[in-house]
């Protein structure tokens, strides 16, 4: 009796290892679990399917009919738990008809769409799921390695092997045989999102049992190490810093594709694979690196978009932008200024989609857009950190005065020049005034950021975006009354006659001050850039100075140069001049603000140019064509008044006293 009972329950034992090994959860019917358990289930289904499908479907044509099958009896289930789960949607989630969804994932299996069509709808239909459950596709804390490797010695060694390459003995004796995570074929596809669902709720047809037993942090621990095996290569130093998220879902072939796109040499891939797979999970590397946390904050964008919060995500959007992006935007415009302009084409193309009403996947397409800008701005960042030689941060700093001074240097120029010809010489000292005490307010806005203050992003893009309208309306005011007059005698009579002496010296103290302090900011935002790389002060300095003299040349020979022009000519082009600046610093200044969120933006499909202050917005495209309608209104006006033409005998000065 002793023995039929053994053998008995020996019988037992075997037929449940059995049911352990072939039943899968995903087949399984069972209603006990919370549906929040389910909908993840469902998007491991999807996730399966979208992944593997390629393996069985190319051209219209099964190429795998086992693996075809399996995918049909997958979708077979996930049909089952989208009806399930679809009465349980949440209070106040985005309503969504999952079934549907699952439905346009099978009819386009059974038409054997391309993969590129059946992996796009297994994402929407993914995106759907996780935004109305709300589920995580990454670990709250980074995980931890030792407990991964633990882990996976534990329980996975004997069909998957020590280093997981599925070559055991046990392997052999399994149909199918267990994965090798050093095949490209499947280790291109995985991610540790992909390796956790696995692991919680195995693989239909498989040894692969699920592993309830385990925590969600546990199953974290081992899915980033089972990711990291085949990663052999020496970790690179200096690698792109991707935010935690988004290391749990990207594939290593969408990031090779990316790193190489971003200029990364093929060799070196290997390297920063290794150090993305094996060290930057398990630090914390977005405390010194801004583009870390834009790279976060847009993953919270897009978390906030699945859940439908499209104003959160519109905010974080923008802190991606003014936390992450401008700190280092100075020190960036420095190494390549056509990245920053790309880059910020990029943010408002993401909020120009969230108000039109883009859904979250063509949202999600722009902010992965995005994403990997960010990834081609920080190896531009690690490029140019390695450059600090004396000659190369003496040019730097040179270009930057340069370039930053160039417009004020000009302004200053034409003020000079149109206070001498229209009489206010006395008053010239009021424009030195105004651009030295811009230069003193510089120096001591750069003091201040290093000891006292931090000037965030906000700040600096309001500070720039103030300072330029508050410049563009007292240009406005000077040269819009110039350009009213086409007679240079005309203009020089106004000039006398309507502009008082107070009047004229706050008038140019205010436009030298304005336009001086603005670019003298924007100089203290590079050079905090500049010496943050461990540059040279000495060569820093140097290139300044070299800047500044090629600046002063500038004024003196435009000055010099209306000394021996005709004075209309002169007065002309200095007016021209004058307002051309206006039209700049408005579009400049109203950027500034809509980078900051303060200004709302709408697209249009046309190319940035930074240096006219040319930025394709409706709002800023509207203020500049408001102002060179003016312009020429004004023209047009004076053409015609009979007060436009020549000055009579009687109506100068010099007749009068005849």
């Amino acid at each position: 009796m002793i023995v039929i009972f053994a053998r008995f329950r020996s019988l037992v034992a075997l037929l449940a290892a059995a049911l352990v090994l072939v039943a899968a959860p995903l087949a399984r019917a069972d209603y006990g679990d919370p549906p929040e358990v389910e909908a993840q289930r469902l998007v491991h289904v999807l996730g399966y399917v979208g992944a593997d499908y390629g393996g069985a479907v190319e051209k219209g044509a099964i190429t795998n009919q086992a693996e075809y099958d399996e995918q049909l009896s997958l979708l077979d289930d996930g049909a089952k738990i989208a009806g399930r789960i679809q009465p349980a949607l949440p209070a106040g989630a985005p309503r969504v008809d999952l079934p549907a969804l699952v439905g346009k994932v099978r009819k386009l299996v059974d038409e054997k769409a391309p993969a590129s069509e059946v992996s796009a709808a297994t994402l929407e239909a993914k995106t759907a799921i996780l935004g109305s459950f709300r589920l995580a596709e990454a670990p709250t804390t980074a995980p931890n390695a030792e407990r991964g490797r633990s882990l996976f010695l534990q329980h996975c060694t004997e069909c998957h092997g020590a280093e997981g390459r599925g070559d055991t003995p046990k392997a052999a004796t399994l149909n199918p045989r267990p994965a090798n995570f050093w095949d490209p074929d499947i280790a291109d596809g995985m991610t540790p999102f992909r390796v956790m669902n696995t692991v919680r709720f195995g693989v239909q047809g498989t040894a692969m049992v699920p592993f309830s037993q385990l925590s969600d942090a546990d199953r974290w621990d081992l899915a980033f190490y089972v990711v990291s095996l085949r990663h052999v290569a020496e970790p690179a130093d200096g690698s792109p810093t991707y935010a935690l998220a988004e290391l749990a879902t990207r594939a290593d072939a969408s990031l090779r594709e990316e790193l190489e796109a971003a200029g990364v040499a093929k060799e070196r891939v290997p390297a920063v694979l290794a150090d993305l797979r094996k060290r930057a999970p398990y630090e914390d590397r977005a405390a010194s690196s801004p583009l870390a946390l834009a790279r976060a904050k847009l993953d919270r964008a897009r978390v906030a978009l699945q859940r439908g919060d499209r104003e959160g995500a519109k905010g974080q959007i923008i802190d991606s932008y003014l936390e992450g992006v401008e700190p280092v935007e100075a020190q960036l415009k420095s190494i390549d200024a056509a990245i920053v302009a790309r880059l910020e084409e990029r943010y408002m193309d993401m909020r120009a989609a969230l108000d039109r009403g883009e859904g979250p996947a063509d949202v999600g397409a722009s902010i992965g857009q995005t994403l990997a800008e960010l990834t081609a701005a920080e190896s531009k960042l690690k490029e140019g950190a390695k450059r600090t030689g004396f000659l190369s941060t003496a040019i730097s700093s040179g270009g930057i005065v340069v370039r930053e001074g160039v417009e004020a240097a000009l302004l200053i120029a034409a003020l000079l020049g149109l206070a001498a010809q229209a009489g206010h010489s006395d008053k010239k000292r009021y424009v030195h005034l105004g651009w030295f005490v811009a230069i003193v307010l510089g120096v001591l806005t750069f003091l201040l950021s290093q000891k006292l203050i931090t000037i965030s992003g906000a700040n600096r893009e309001l500070i720039e975006g103030i300072t330029a309208l508050l410049a563009t309306a007292v240009l406005f005011y000077v040269s819009y009354s110039l350009l009213a007059k086409r007679e240079v005698q005309r203009w020089m009579r106004f000039l006398k006659e309507h502009i008082s002496p107070r009047k004229a010296a706050l008038s140019l103290f205010g436009v030298s001050l304005l336009a001086a302090y603005r670019e003298a900011f924007e100089t203290v935002l590079f050079y905090q850039a500049l010496l943050a790389s461990d540059a040279s002060p000495f060569a820093a300095v140097v290139g300044a100075g070299v800047g500044a003299v090629l600046l002063v040349i500038l004024v003196v020979a435009y000055t010099r140069a209306g000394r021996f022009a005709p004075p209309q000519v002169f007065f002309r082009i200095s007016s021209y001049m004058l307002y051309g600046l206006a039209v700049v610093f408005v579009g400049q200044g109203l950027s500034a603000l809509q980078m900051a969120g303060v200004v709302p933006a709408h697209r249009v499909g046309l190319p940035s140019v930074p240096v006219l202050g040319f930025y394709p917005t409706l709002e800023t495209i509207t203020a500049q064509l408001v102002l060179i309608a003016l312009a020429v209104g004004a023209y047009v006006w004076n053409k015609r008044s009979p007060e436009a033409g020549p000055p009579t005998r009687t109506a100068t000065p010099a007749a009068a006293k005849g």
